[in-house]
């Protein structure tokens, strides 16, 4: 060792830069044997009904068609080279098939909606029945206007997108389903679901439930408000701080008219307002619309007396980057010193956590 580094000391330039040009060969082998080592070959082949002429290949990142698989005689083969872990489906608009390229071979039969291949695929098939067969009853239940059996149908989806995570903890699976999943869990379950030494953490479908964990952290108890200025419904700039960290309970309520939950939403908002108001709570609204009018009517329906603001930029307000609002409705509770003391609470949880704090 110690006549390597005397070499490197006292060898000639051109010496030492050939070193270097060996060391980036080298290094530049590694990175593409690596490189290649996550490479896989898709091989997928089966049967459908004769009627059909042509298959599309999906990449469910990007969303888009990367391959037509030519039918011949109700039969199709599919082969190349994929990312390895990478989500496909593979199918036509009535019926498509979900898949992991892990290099294992995959056969489907249409006429028979089957599925075989590793043990992954084969899991990943049985998940994807059972919610498709979810969404199709939702979506029954939703043209009959049956409401009950929708509530009852939508958590039972829930349910499952959430065990699809929490069953494969151990696998790529929970990719797909995570960014529907972290909708229904609170800060501790993503931050438990989304450690990074999640096989799953990393995988570009993952991405959006990243950032929800990040938007999570910013509305975290025990953090200070974020201060934004934009203009209330009469037209004035006004900041978050001349309510906020001024010695009273400020509820900020994020929404937006168009969506019909927002609507559902501020019986909830109204009723803190109208029984703590009095009592020391402020409750100011953040509207993520962009129809002006719209905006003030929907004020003047919903018989919102509180202040509301808003910049009219939709998903490109301020508020979506400084308190990491990606969907509506949303909460935050912050303290009478400009802590914040909580978030996302819904339904009778708003009112409860309310009462306590003013009692």
């Amino acid at each position: 060792m110690k006549k390597l580094k005397l070499f490197c000391i006292f060898a000639p330039s051109n010496a030492l830069t050939d070193m270097k040009k060996l060391f980036s060969i080298c290094l530049m082998v590694t990175l593409l044997t690596i490189a290649k080592a996550q490479q896989v070959t898709l091989n997928i082949e089966g049967s459908v009904p004769t009627e059909i002429q042509t298959l599309t290949l999906t990449d469910m990142v990007t969303q888009q068609a990367v391959d037509t698989i030519i039918v011949i005689n109700g039969h199709f083969q599919c082969q190349r080279n994929t990312e390895k872990n990478q989500f496909f489906s593979i199918g036509t608009r009535g019926l498509t098939f979900l898949l992991i390229s892990d290099g294992t071979p995959i056969n489907i039969n249409f006429n028979k909606g089957a599925l075989k291949g590793s043990s992954l695929n084969e899991r990943l098939h049985r998940y994807d029945l059972h919610v498709s067969a979810l969404d199709m009853a939702m979506q029954y239940a939703y043209m009959a206007q049956d409401r009950q059996k929708l509530d009852s149908l939508r958590t039972a989806w829930q349910k499952t997108m959430k065990q699809a995570v929490v069953e494969n903890a151990d696998n790529i699976i929970p990719a797909y389903y995570i960014n529907e999943a972290a909708y229904f869990c609170d800060y501790d379950e993503m931050k438990q679901l989304l450690s990074p030494d999640k096989p799953y953490y990393n995988h570009p479908l993952a991405r959006q439930a990243r950032t929800m964990l990040q938007d999570y952290e910013l509305k975290m108890p025990g953090k200070p408000f974020v201060d934004m200025e934009m203009s209330d419904s009469f037209g004035r700039m006004r900041r978050l701080s001349e309510w906020c960290g001024k010695g009273h309970y400020v509820l900020l309520h994020f929404w937006n008219s168009n969506f019909a939950p927002c609507r559902k939403d501020m019986e909830h908002i109204a009723y803190c307002y109208e029984m703590f108001h009095d009592k020391g709570l402020e409750v100011i609204g953040v509207s993520f619309d962009t129809n002006k009018q719209q905006w003030l009517r929907s004020i003047n329906e919903l018989k919102m007396v509180w202040p509301q603001l808003s910049d009219l930029k939709g998903e490109m307000s301020i508020a979506t980057e400084a308190w990491g609002i990606h969907s509506f409705p949303a909460n935050v509770l912050i303290g009478p010193d400009g802590i914040i003391v909580a978030s996302n609470l819904y339904n009778g949880a708003l009112e409860d956590k309310v009462e306590e704090l003013l009692k």
